[in-house]
């Protein structure tokens, strides 16, 4: 494989989990020498995530108003402290190798620090009704397709997704998913923790509860799934919506996680990045997708989350040994 068509491809296979060992092996190579490859990975890692949150109409030909942010060289690839980040260094420009065979341990247990991220209306006890639509511009609110707040038998309150929805509302935006967002400062964590100077590792962590019910149109929305997406960027906080969806190809760090719950059925849902020192925000979604790839807006009936928590995390980056 020498021509840049051969490894494009190879990179999407291997995001969808199908490549072999060999091919694997064949890539990493790849992305450690060969700057091209390198770059070209990245941004299909980070738009392989952001695909989760919505179908994105990506405009070669519209110029993006954000300035470019290139990852930054992190010279502690041999230092990443657990198993559970490697998804998320990888995402943040950190190629540690992606065939699967090494075994990554830590040599002793670190002091760890964790600390709650505020995340306005977490619980959604403090709101109700409609949540505003369209992209948020200012820190510290919710909103974005329509969705609602609602109060169940218990008298607790959750967020209930409505329909799908273009968040832009651009022609040809796609309508495949309900996403609700929230701009989160991180100014005041990374002047607390220095982490600019700091030889520690950060880590961000986002979860929350979904849950779903028996609905009307659950028989036309059989590939319907929940999803959890944490983004970082260097940005003003209003530029983010203009750019969108465009603007994910300039995150600093992106992860979401996924699943699909059956009627009556509960979860909890995580996903995590490494926090680079130059992030100024976190960009939280949580949304409802159709799954069927169709343009029109739908109804999506019983979706619901909760419990909406952001943490950080400081920990010592430990020398770690790979064994293959």
């Amino acid at each position: 494989m020498t021509d840049s068509t051969d490894w494009q491809d190879l990179i999407q296979k291997h995001l969808d989990g199908l490549t072999s060992e060999e091919e694997a092996a064949a890539l990493s190579d790849q992305i450690v020498s060969n700057e091209a490859v390198r770059t070209d990975y990245l941004k299909a890692a980070r738009l392989h995530g952001a695909l989760g949150d919505e179908t994105l109409e990506l405009d070669d030909h519209e110029p993006i108003p954000f300035p470019q942010v290139e990852a930054k060289n992190n010279t502690r690839i041999h230092s990443l402290a657990w198993p559970r980040q490697l998804a998320a260094a990888i995402i943040a420009g950190i190629f540690i190798g992606l065939t699967g065979l090494g075994v990554v341990w830590a040599v002793n247990s670190p002091r760890i620090e964790v600390r709650v991220v505020p995340v306005a209306g977490s619980s959604f006890e403090s709101m109700s009704g409609a949540v505003p639509i369209g992209f948020p511009t200012e820190f510290g609110r919710w909103s974005g397709d329509p969705a609602e707040v609602i109060v169940d038998a218990d008298g607790n309150h959750q967020l209930r997704f409505l329909k799908t929805a273009n968040v832009t509302g651009k022609p040809g935006g796609g309508a495949v998913a309900c996403n609700v967002f929230q701009l989160i400062d991180l100014s005041s964590l990374q002047q607390q923790w220095d982490t600019e100077n700091s030889e520690d590792q950060f880590t961000l962590e986002l979860s929350a509860n979904f849950r779903r019910e028996a609905a009307p149109t659950d028989a036309e929305l059989p590939k319907s799934r929940l999803t959890i997406t944490i983004q970082l960027y260097q940005a003003e906080p209003d530029s983010i919506g203009k750019a969108w969806p465009n603007i994910t190809r300039e995150a600093v760090a992106l992860s979401n996680k996924a699943l699909r719950l059956a009627p009556g059925e509960t979860s909890t849902l995580s996903a995590s990045c490494l926090l680079d020192s130059e992030a100024n925000l976190a960009l939280i979604s949580v949304n409802a997708n159709s799954g069927s790839g169709a343009a029109t807006p739908a109804d999506l009936g019983g979706y619901y989350v909760d419990d909406v928590q952001l943490t950080a995390i400081k920990q010592p980056a430990l020398p770690v040994r790979y064994v293959k």
